[in-house]
């Protein structure tokens, strides 16, 4: 006997849930692969995690901060930016990677079935490994110049949550863009490049003119970053904008759910 399995794109959250936990080994196996995958045949490995924000950190320092004068929230400028550069960095990749998901994996989503929605969560979920590594360099950093506070153990999960469900929410809607219309591909570097741009990554929240403020609260990355120089400086965490950042990240990650359902049978049909 042949059972057919038939995905319904109307399907409640609840029954989504219960696929998914019925998955789980599959999800977990998909996870374990796009970790190999990533580093396989790197000479350096996971090496290359901590280059980016070092790198980075460097250069930002030296332009933004010793030439430009960039103010910094009374932090040095290696901690101001390695506290944007190690979650933004999590965030871009996981992604960059999980809007073009569908579409690297679109061998097997055509041949048999599974929820998927498995294919970009577990892809971005990878991603958590190069946030713990650099998150790692960062509190060593801090605690080595005497910045650090037991608050970070208590906030990185709920900042690192909001990062996940935004990333999750933007990248499930632009997972199905890019699988029906491949031009999405060559749109999504400049988004996340521009992206970084109007994030508080090389600037403090406090240089933003009164009316731009507003783009900080559609943006849950510039909450994020912010309560993490607020943790190194010990300055009042913004709590308003963080409460504000997180209805939208839950507004992004329930519409990229609905939109990835509805639509994933006909892109299935396309793959």
């Amino acid at each position: 006997m042949i059972t057919e399995i038939q995905s319904d794109s109307r399907q409640s959250l609840r029954h989504l849930f219960r696929e998914l936990w019925h998955y789980r080994e599959l999800f977990l196996s998909f996870m374990e692969r796009d970790l190999k995958v990533r580093y396989k045949q790197t000479f350096l490995g996971v090496t290359w995690v901590l280059l980016y924000p070092i790198l980075f950190t460097g250069i930002f320092s030296v332009i933004f901060g010793h030439v430009a004068k960039m103010p910094n929230n009374d932090l040095p400028y290696p901690l101001f930016y390695l506290a944007a550069l190690v979650p933004w960095q999590c965030f871009a990749n996981g992604l960059s990677q999980a809007s073009t998901s569908l579409e690297a994996s679109s061998g097997l989503i055509s041949k048999i079935y599974f929820p998927r929605i498995i294919v970009p969560a577990s892809v971005l979920s990878s991603t958590i490994i190069d946030f713990v590594i650099g998150w790692v360099l960062f509190n060593s950093v801090a605690i080595s110049w005497g910045y650090w506070t037991w608050q970070f153990i208590m906030f990185t999960p709920v900042l690192l949550t909001l990062q996940l469900a935004t990333a999750l929410g933007v990248g499930l809607t632009l997972s199905v863009l890019n699988a029906q219309f491949r031009d999405i591909r060559y749109v999504i570097p400049f988004l996340i490049q521009l992206g970084m741009f109007v994030t508080p990554v090389i600037f403090p929240i406090s240089r933003l003119p009164e009316w731009l403020l507003w783009g900080t609260w559609i943006n849950p990355m510039a909450g994020i970053i912010e309560a993490y120089r607020a943790l190194l400086s010990g300055t009042y965490i913004p709590y308003q904008l963080l409460a504000i950042n997180t209805v939208v990240a839950a507004l992004y990650l329930l519409f990229g759910i609905w939109f990835f359902e509805k639509r994933i049978q006909r892109i299935v049909d396309v793959l």
